[in-house]
């Protein structure tokens, strides 16, 4: 059985069996398209675009949806509004959160959704238009989430887990890169680099409490500073031993500006 659904709510959580009591693993949010292959009565076990697998209960997603044909866009805002109409003063239909990725029209200033089990939805939408290279944004994004809490299996500002928000991240530039960070460790895409040579936008791998790799973030480029989520997203030094020296645990670092037309 092999078939494709949308989230039609603001996020789905993905777990690792078919039963709430099951551990959630990650998230897939408003309209990401899943492929389905196979079903266990009210659950779909389901396939990400990065390959992740789990479990989603059936009231997440829908099989009546519109991609085809339409301009996308990217929700770099914490959070974006969507309504039931052109009158932006009533109550949002429903918040998306960051890393959502819209299939739109546009419409007199402002952009409708495609239709998703039945409805569609209306929003404004503006972003920073000030050019800014793929580092620089790197860390302008990460900084609009900081304080959202640390999550297991979380990819929402409602709550990240270390690797689910440098997912998040590389996506609001264009890279896709794997979920989990022992994927991510040994991305084909990533390339191995120096700590010395280490630029804004570049990632570090860390191995806090086990020998191989368990946590990551991205280097800031500010003094010696990173932007992680470790229990909650915040920017802390390398150097700051107030509870784990990150600096004596760095496993790894590795970079996506070492590609082709990456910069």
């Amino acid at each position: 059985m092999i078939k494709k659904v949308a989230v039609k709510t603001a996020c789905a959580n993905i777990y690792c069996e078919p039963k709430f009591a099951s551990q959630m693993v990650t998230q897939a949010l408003f309209f990401e398209e899943l492929d389905v292959v196979a079903e266990h009565t009210n659950w779909y076990e389901v396939n990400q675009w990065d390959g992740y697998t789990g479990y989603v209960h059936k009231f997440y997603v829908s099989d009546d949806y519109t991609l085809n044909g339409s301009n996308q866009i990217f929700i770099s805002n914490r959070f974006e509004s969507l309504y039931t109409s052109l009158d932006f003063n009533k109550e949002p239909a429903m918040i998306i959160p960051f890393g959502t990725v819209i299939p739109v029209e546009e419409n007199d200033n402002s952009f409708k959704t495609k239709e998703i089990n039945g409805s569609r939805y209306y929003f404004e939408y503006s972003e920073n238009h000030i050019a800014l290279d793929k580092r620089e944004k790197i860390i302008l994004n990460a900084k609009k989430l900081l304080g959202s809490p640390y999550l297991w299996g979380g990819k929402t500002p409602f709550g990240y887990d270390c690797s689910g928000f440098v997912q998040s991240i590389m996506s609001s530039v264009g890279f896709q890169v794997k979920r989990d960070t022992s994927q991510q460790i040994i991305e084909s895409t990533m390339f191995d680099i120096d700590f010395k040579d280490i630029q804004k936008g570049d990632i570090l791998f860390f191995n806090i409490d086990s020998e191989s790799v368990d946590h990551v973030g991205l280097w800031c480029g500010e003094e010696d500073n990173i932007v992680h989520c470790g229990g909650e997203l915040k920017i802390q030094s390398i150097y700051d031993d107030s509870s784990i020296r990150l600096s004596d645990h760095i496993l790894k670092v590795r970079s996506l500006f070492r590609m082709p037309d990456a910069e």
